[in-house]
């Protein structure tokens, strides 16, 4: 099985939240669909979807793509993607940045080559909230 599928999955996943491309995430998920986070959840890709638009309140998003493990199993994968995301916003008239520290947990589902997420759970490991340094 090809072990770059997850990598640019997580890639896309990543270009598709910042770019607030929202509707895009339906080429690289299943309809059913769920994520379980801190203080959330979706238990299809519609409701999942409807979830992201939470991301318009920061001006900005990164999401740095790090580290990945995991294994197929036939036509399942399942891992870990590890990633830093920052999130720009403002303050008081202050510009900030709120950095997150994530371990995705992905399972992955190869249909006949159209590699698709069917869940995406998310864990936040740390995050730190700054001032942004001009």
């Amino acid at each position: 099985m090809d072990t770059d599928i997850p990598r640019l999955l997580a890639a896309k996943y990543a270009k598709f939240v910042d770019d607030r491309d929202f509707s895009r995430m339906r080429e690289i998920m299943t309809p059913d669909f769920t994520q379980q986070g801190p203080g959330f959840s979706a238990g299809s890709l519609d409701e999942f979807i409807g979830n992201l638009e939470f991301l318009r309140q920061y001006s900005a998003t990164l999401h740095l793509v790090g580290n990945q493990i995991g294994e197929w199993h036939n036509a399942i994968y399942t891992g870990e993607t590890w990633c830093v995301a920052s999130h720009i916003y403002e303050k008081d008239g202050v510009p900030r940045k709120l950095d997150m520290g994530i371990r995705y947990q992905d399972v992955i589902e190869d249909n006949h080559g159209s590699y698709r997420y069917t869940s995406r759970d998310l864990n936040v490991v740390w995050t730190q909230d700054l001032p942004c340094q001009g």
